[in-house]
């Protein structure tokens, strides 16, 4: 009787997690906009996330995707800001602003996306590929236009990393939960299986890797775009730090890719790739013809 118990509760545990994983919003390209928020400080895996999402964004199943992108989305951390305003130009044209040169003015332009995206139906789902400061005072200026229940339903904030929350204003962190939907993602640098970077139902691939081919495969790939971008990301890494980067944490020190970040639009847009890996992104987005 008591195995059958547990088995009980095995089941509807179960069944509880299935439920609140497919409760879910999904988007919808004809009226949803992506709005991608890189911090770029002090890691350059955002430089390598950065070219990614600009390698999704020009594959057939997602140029109908209206998207905005911002750098310089930063919290409380320490350390260098790393400029990547060429790769910004290169993969988001002119839908992108600069928050480090001019947080104000990225507000009022993030704030003016936002409101024409709700006050037409739509929703706005934030890649929060840095912390959630910037993300809290757009909310408030859209806030004085927008009704919270409109806010707290159709404006989707998605997170990957302890790390990121932990370098965020606590304030700001607090008030953008309340304020919006929050989705916490597993960890995308660790293994679809790992028995670490587990933060909920939400399993994401490992968007990282050691082996360098992917790096040279990607610097001359047949894949115009994507060539175009890795090449332009690993010029202002190596401007940064001529001599590789110094920290043995980041898989970027051993010469290989880590667009951890990218965990966050693979969740977002649904996407299905072969492998919850760098193989299965590399063969859809990077070295496809």
């Amino acid at each position: 009787m008591k195995s059958m118990q547990q088995a009980l509760v095995l089941f509807l545990c179960f069944v509880s997690l299935v439920s609140w994983a497919s409760a879910r919003p999904q988007f919808d390209q004809a009226t949803d906009l992506l709005l991608a928020q890189f911090d770029s400080k002090p890691d350059p895996d955002d430089i390598h996330a950065q070219a990614a999402l600009g390698c999704m964004l020009v594959h057939p199943e997602y140029t109908g995707v209206q998207y905005y992108a911002v750098s310089g989305a930063y919290g409380i951390q320490n350390g260098p800001y790393l400029d990547s305003s060429t790769l910004f130009a290169m993969a988001f044209g002119e839908q992108w602003t600069d928050a480090h040169k001019d947080w104000d003015g990225s507000v009022a332009r993030i704030t003016a996306k936002v409101l024409s995206i709700l006050q037409a139906g739509g929703k706005v789902w934030v890649q929060e590929a840095g912390q959630s400061n910037i993300t809290a005072d757009w909310i408030a200026e859209v806030l004085k236009t927008v009704p919270a229940e409109t806010v707290k339903a159709k404006v989707i904030v998605v997170q990957h990393s302890q790390w990121n929350e932990d370098q965020t204003a606590p304030e700001d962190l607090s008030y953008v939960k309340a304020k919006a939907s929050y989705f916490a993602l597993d960890d995308g640098n660790a293994a679809w299986d790992a028995d670490w970077g587990n933060r909920g139902p939400y399993s994401t691939p490992e968007y990282r890797s050691k082996d360098t081919k992917y790096m040279a495969q990607a610097k001359a790939s047949p894949n115009a775009t994507a060539k175009k971008l890795w090449t332009e990301a690993f010029r202002i890494i190596d401007k940064y730090y001529p001599d590789g980067y110094p920290h043995e944490w980041s898989y970027i020190h051993f010469g290989g890719v880590d667009y951890s970040d990218c965990v966050e639009n693979w969740w977002i847009l649904e996407d299905r790739i072969e492998s919850p890996d760098t193989d299965g992104f590399w063969k859809k987005y990077v070295i496809n013809e």
